[in-house]
Order: structure tokens, then sequence, then C-alpha cells
């Protein structure tokens, strides 16, 4: 799967705010510039502005260069040095030597518009970081409210459950077992996995996997648009692992449970995999699924609940994985008629 990020709807609708605030500022300038050659026209003489120590245009070349940065002030540049009044050419004076007497004033609105435009142009820079930095935190955000959210939904579920139920007899409270230690053994790599990022999902998934079994563990992230992408062990697949997580899926189908042997699969080596695949449900596109590999079917089986809850994590952090590549609704609706198509 390759690694760059989709443009989504944001990024074009940051594009055309640029544009737009291009144009406003370009027009702006232009009206104000018009206004003033105006009022020297109608108001005093033609001339009038060179007889000042500072011409007039300087007020909206600054503002201009201020506001909206260098290319608005080059163009307010260009547009005073066609309005400005030139001086008349002196009797006997070389083109050479008029030309660059008439061109000191424009040179001086250039070299002013180019150094306050640059700095104003890095600060809107900065600006437009701070909010796509916003946006992506507001989309995390968005994401782990979801997620709080179908936990109460669960919770409240439950709640209806266990008061539906009849009274019974308090039951003896529950021994520990190997398996629930090792759940709470592992718990802060699973919250770590849970948590992470786009760029600390391989180190997450490994220590979580690490953590819940004792075998090769792969995590296969795929985009139908783009590709796989392998993380984690890549013993549980193999050498290639788009054809072994497509026989994988192939094999699954025909079987009952997620349990597959690597024969049944057409794949070289022993054992048996265990699936559990899961599919981003903040902004669909991605899928995760996770393969354990095992010494034989059995084996697999057991390690199944570890498996499904390795993948649940996994799954939310593909969740935000999805944001940060920009996969939008647009973008969804391709991949599944792709999928169809296929």
């Amino acid at each position: 799967m390759s690694a760059v990020g989709h443009d989504g709807p944001t990024s074009a609708l940051r594009r055309g705010t640029a544009r737009d605030d291009l144009m406003r500022g370009v027009v702006g300038a232009v009206v104000l510039l018009l206004l003033l050659a105006a009022a020297e026209r109608f108001l005093f003489a033609p001339g009038f502005y060179d007889t000042l120590t500072l011409h007039p245009f300087w007020i909206v070349i600054l503002i201009a260069a201020l506001q909206h940065g260098t290319a608005v002030g080059c163009a307010a540049v260009a547009m005073a040095t066609v309005l400005m009044g030139w001086p008349d050419r002196l009797v006997g004076e070389d083109a050479a030597v008029y030309a660059a007497r008439a061109a000191v004033l424009p040179l001086q609105w250039l070299v002013v518009a180019l150094i306050v435009g640059l700095y104003r142009q890095k600060q809107i820079v900065e600006t437009e970081t701070l909010r796509a930095d916003a946006a992506r935190l507001e989309g995390m955000t968005d994401s782990l409210a979801a997620e709080v959210e179908r936990m109460d939904d669960m919770i409240v579920s439950l709640e209806r459950e266990a008061a539906a139920r009849p009274a019974a007899d308090p039951a003896p409270a529950p021994v520990p077992t190997a398996k629930g230690a090792l759940l709470r053994r592992a718990l802060p790599e699973l919250s770590a996995l849970a948590g992470a990022r786009g760029d600390e999902l391989p180190a997450t998934f490994e220590a979580a996997a690490r953590a819940l079994l004792d075998g090769p563990v792969a995590l296969v992230a795929r985009d139908p648009a783009d590709g796989t992408l392998l993380l984690g062990d890549g013993d549980a697949l193999g050498d290639d692992a788009e054809t072994a997580a497509m026989a994988l899926r192939a094999a699954a189908e025909d079987v009952t449970g997620a349990t597959v042997t690597l024969s049944a699969a057409g794949l070289p080596g022993g054992g048996a995999v265990r699936l559990a695949e899961r599919a981003a449900t903040v902004e669909a596109g991605l899928t995760a699924m996770v393969v354990f590999r095992a010494v034989d079917a059995a084996a697999a089986d057991a390690a199944a609940d570890r498996v499904e809850i390795l993948a649940e994590m996994a799954r939310i952090s593909i969740d935000r994985l999805s944001r940060d590549l920009g996969l939008g609704a647009d973008d969804a609706g391709k991949a599944r008629r792709d999928r169809r198509r296929r």
C-alpha cells in the first residue's frame, strides 16, 4: 500500500479558500489604486502625487503585502506602476538614464513588497499548517468520541440484559485463569495499539502481538485502491504478503470459522492460521486482517479470542490511520465499487 495520503475534500476546500483570498486581495488593491488615481485627477492636478515626499500608492502596496503576502503585493506594484505619473524626460537626457530615473520608485515598491510579502507569506503558511493540525486533531477526537459512544451503548445493552434476567443465587467469585492474567498483563500494549497514530502502528502492533500470542502474527492493512501493507511477523504469511492474504481470505470463505490450514489455502509450509478481519468504521476504505500462525488447527482455535481482541484494537488504530490518509466518503464509495467489479 502506498504511503502517500489521498487528496481529500478538506485539502480541496483549503485550496479554494486560498484562491478566493488571493483574488479578493488583488481586486481590493486594484480598486484602492484606481480610487487614488481618480482622486489625483479630479481633486488635484495631474502629477500632484509626484511632488509629495511619499507617494500615496505606498499605502496600498504595504496593505496588500501585509495582508495577503508576496503575490498580492507584487500585483499591487504592477498596477501602481501602470497608474503612476511618469516623470517628463529632460531635454538631451539619454533614454537609459531616463528609464533608470523613472524606475526608481517602482523598484522601491517591488523591494518593499517582496520583503514584507515574504515575511507575511511565512506567517500564512504557518497559520494554514496549524489549521490542518487542528482539523486532524478534531478528526481524532471524533474517532475517540465514536468509540466511547459505541462502548456506552454496549454497556447500556448489557445492563438491560442483566436487569431482565431472573434473580439467582450469587455466583462465587471467579477464579482468575491463566488467560485472564495474560490479558491483564497485556493491557498496556493493547491500549498503546488502540491509541496509536499511523506512524506508531507497526511498533505498537508488534508489542501487543508479542504480549498476547506466542507465534508469528501479522497485520495485513489493506486499501482496496492501493494494495496491501504487511506489519508484524512476515513468517505468518510468507514472502508474498499480497498473494498470501488473498489466498487466506479465499480459503476462509470455504470453511466454518476463521481457522485455515496453510495447505487448504494453497500456501507452502505446515500448520494452521487463525484470521480476524475488521473494516475501518469511522472512515470506510481500509481493512485490517490479523493472522496468527500456529502449529495446528487446535492451537489456532485456542487463540481465537486473543486474535479477535488484537484485531479490534488494530481496527481502532486503522480508523485513525484512515483519517490521516484522508480517505473520505468519495474514496470509500469508489473502493466499494471496485470491490463489486472484482
